[in-house]
């Protein structure tokens, strides 16, 4: 069964703080982020992109990608 993601929760300090780490970690790959944070990728893109570590076209590649 796939663990339940945290859906529409505002995002801690704590969590900010595990994403930076994780980001370094994982080497930018969004998908082990999110499934590490519990974190939909949209919401993991956003987040990097207001920490100013990933750039604006980054946060819709998905997206685009997709269609």
């Amino acid at each position: 069964m796939k663990p339940k993601k945290n859906r529409r929760t505002k995002w801690t300090s704590e969590e900010r703080e595990r994403l930076i780490n994780l980001f370094e970690e994982f080497d930018g790959d969004i998908v082990k982020i999110s499934t590490e944070l519990r974190r939909g990728e949209r919401s993991v893109r956003m987040n990097l992109f207001f920490m100013d570590l990933i750039s604006e076209s980054e946060v819709n590649k998905k997206l685009i990608i997709d269609r």
